[in-house]
């Protein structure tokens, strides 16, 4: 498998426009130092120019060839040691062949032109260019080396990613048909004795739902607009429960702008109706409050009524349970989220500290 993650970058570096620039410059950086130690070799300026004009650019189109070519093969699994064996060999036929031409070369001058160590001419060009090829062959596989391990990081990434987005709708799906059907089930209990109260709930519910679809996407809402939507979501629990069911906000208008996961207010308001209201009190009052502390984020939502038994988050799944899910993936360790018993009310409160993370 990592044969192939390589090869696949393989290809996807030579057929990249980054590949042929680093190739076209640095041959042409290794051609100008090429000429001047041919320059200080052999003494002979015609000689330098034409084996450099001759030999770097086969070099080039020689490493080419072997890129593209080493290229095509991606996808298949080569073993590590075969792909090193063959590399090595190339190396020396190439070697070989360039040091077969610049003595070819070095023939089409008159003897003693040359000034340093003539008659070794084809010993020289075959250790040159070994050495120059064995390097251009461990740049090549170290950066592609390198590229295949941060396509395969960001694959990685990208496939967490989408897990989490998907994991996101899929909460989010959970929250709304949950929701109406609550809100459904409000209103048909209503139809029979009070058809009024039921024809005014469907109208709100229907205002509700519009608003939401609105919404329908986006993932994160202003705290403004979760105030607005926990307001709606009230409006039509305070038919079910005539003037006993009041709301009253206290909000940092700081915090208006902050925005964070779709409908993570309405959870903890629903939370607040369907469990603070088994208490005897006459009149039910549910706040709402927010306020800011430093680049922390804190919204509580109390209401009257106690706490049945000690509360487990990881085990209450429903409503709350999800709020959570989702505040942990988009706040990973920078969340916090309590429900305590004080006095005769009970309180939520969730902390949130910094932006949302995007998905």
């Amino acid at each position: 498998m990592m044969s192939t993650s390589l090869s696949q970058s393989l290809s996807q570096g030579e057929s990249s426009p980054g590949f042929w620039r680093a190739q076209i410059v640095g041959w042409i950086f290794l051609a100008v130092v090429g000429f001047f130690i041919r320059m200080a070799v052999f003494g002979n300026s015609a000689a330098a120019v034409w084996l450099t004009l001759v030999l770097e650019p086969l070099a080039f189109a020689m490493t080419s060839v072997a890129a593209v070519l080493h290229g095509r093969r991606a996808g298949k699994a080569d073993a590590p040691l075969l792909v090193l064996v063959s590399a090595v060999l190339l190396c020396l036929a190439a070697s070989a062949l360039l040091a077969s031409v610049s003595s070819a070369i070095h023939q089409m001058f008159p003897p003693g032109s040359m000034q340093v160590m003539p008659g070794n001419e084809y010993r020289l060009a075959f250790l040159y260019y070994m050495g120059i090829l064995s390097i251009w062959t461990l740049v090549y596989f170290g950066v592609s080396a390198e590229l295949s391990a941060r396509t395969e990081r960001m694959s990685k990434m990208k496939a967490e990613t989408r897990s989490l987005q998907l994991e996101l709708e899929h909460l989010r799906l959970q929250i709304e048909p949950h929701f109406l059907f609550n809100a459904l089930n409000t209103i048909v209990a209503e139809i029979a004795e009070r058809p009024a109260i039921a024809e005014e709930m469907t109208r709100r519910l229907a205002d509700y739902l519009r608003y939401s679809l609105d919404r329908r996407g986006r993932g994160l809402s202003r705290l403004e607009e979760e105030i607005e939507a926990a307001q709606a979501y009230l409006r039509i629990q305070a038919l079910r429960f005539d003037t006993q069911l009041e709301c009253q906000c206290q909000i940092d208008p700081a915090t208006l702008q902050i925005n964070l996961p779709l409908m993570t207010l309405q959870g903890l308001v629903e939370n607040a109706i369907k469990h603070g209201m088994r208490s005897a009190h006459e009149r039910f009052v549910i706040h709402i409050r927010t306020r800011l502390e430093g680049d922390e984020l804190i919204i509580q939502v109390e209401n009257p009524g106690r706490l049945q038994a000690p509360f487990d988050v990881v085990r209450s799944g429903g409503g709350l349970g999800n709020l959570c899910r989702r505040l942990e993936l988009r706040y990973a360790g920078r969340h916090a989220f309590s429900l305590d018993q004080r006095g005769d009310s009970t309180v939520a409160e969730i902390r949130l500290r910094g932006a949302p993370e995007p998905l």
